[in-house]
């Protein structure tokens, strides 16, 4: 094995020979607590989780899947058929390693498109899926944590004006309350529920060299309407869009939206501006230096753009109410 020093990765590796019964293996650490591993002439991805309730959750999603033929999800080593792999009190999973070709990226309206055809797909199969386990995923409460994530940001302001000018950060908030605010007022009972994802950045998304995109990491996944799911993918998709409002509705499997009021609400919300903000604000100097010129563009930039499309926005809403 490569790691020099590395004695949880030596230890991991000595417990994988025994159970898999391949004096052979070799463990190569990616990031913390990711590995690639070889065994018996083939290459999987392993991963620590946090707890034995969500690997096994994550399992039985990813046999349910399998099973309902959605080839979108890579399968699980056979030796979790027979045992749970517990070291050091975490539970180990051994997943298929894909080969890729290149990365996902919501710039490439190829790569948009695909991701959101197998996203919309997971929806509609996992809406159909039965089984007792599913009552223990949690369920999301978006607007709860997207209440707690403007307070945050609210909270950062100060420290904030130090690199973005007030009239920018206090117009950002502005949009969130008044998001937050008007879909309080709304009903927001769902006839349809699934699992959702939970995160669906572009690198949660991969393609294989046999062109099928695959859908990964499913730690955040939760039961909720599909439209947490595609407010977050809109928000993701956005930027490359110029924030045009008209190319997000001429998306097909958005048109059940048209009349919606919940869709048009949560797209005010700026989720982005607030999480990468209140992240910038968590992590150290480094991974500041790193990220500002990318919240430069995403904040002061695209700005203009965000201001015609929140107006947009807000027509739509108004249309809305009128035929109410």
């Amino acid at each position: 094995m490569q790691e020099r020093g590395d004695d949880y990765s030596y230890r991991l590796l000595s417990f994988l020979i025994n159970r898999l019964h391949d004096p052979t293996a070799t463990l190569k650490m990616l990031k913390e607590g990711k590995w690639v591993l070889k065994s018996n002439g083939k290459k999987w991805f392993v991963k620590r989780y946090t707890s034995q309730l969500r690997f096994m959750q994550q399992e039985r999603l990813t046999q349910s899947l399998l099973h309902d033929n959605f080839l979108h999800v890579l399968p699980l080593h056979p030796i979790h058929q027979r045992e749970l792999l517990l070291f050091e009190g975490s539970p180990i999973g051994i997943t298929t390693w894909l080969d890729t070709s290149d990365p996902i990226s919501y710039e490439n309206s190829k790569d948009r498109e695909d991701a959101l055809h197998v996203l919309k797909k997971f929806h509609f199969i996992t809406s159909k899926i039965k089984g007792k386990w599913i009552e223990e995923i949690p369920s999301h409460h978006w607007m709860k944590k997207w209440k707690k994530r403007l307070q945050q940001f609210e909270f950062n302001i100060p420290y904030l004006q130090a690199f973005i000018q007030p009239y920018y950060l206090y117009s950002y908030l502005e949009w969130g309350r008044w998001s937050l605010k008007e879909l309080k007022s709304i009903e927001s009972n769902h006839s349809t529920e699934c699992i959702t994802h939970g995160d669906v950045a572009h690198h949660n998304f991969l393609r294989g060299k046999n062109g099928r995109v695959y859908i990964i990491d499913f730690d955040l996944m939760s039961r909720s309407s599909p439209l947490t799911d595609d407010l977050q993918y809109c928000n993701r998709i956005l930027p490359y869009l110029d924030w045009s409002l008209s190319d997000i509705k001429k998306i097909e499997a958005f048109r059940p939206y048209q009349d919606n009021l919940l869709f048009f609400l949560g797209l005010m919300y700026p989720t982005d501006i607030f999480r990468e903000w209140n992240r910038f604000m968590r992590e150290d100097e480094l991974y500041k230096q790193r990220v500002f010129p990318y919240l430069v563009n995403l904040t002061l930039h695209q700005f203009p753009q965000r201001m015609q499309f929140i107006q947009e926005l807000h027509q739509q809403v108004k249309r809305i109410h009128s035929q109410l």
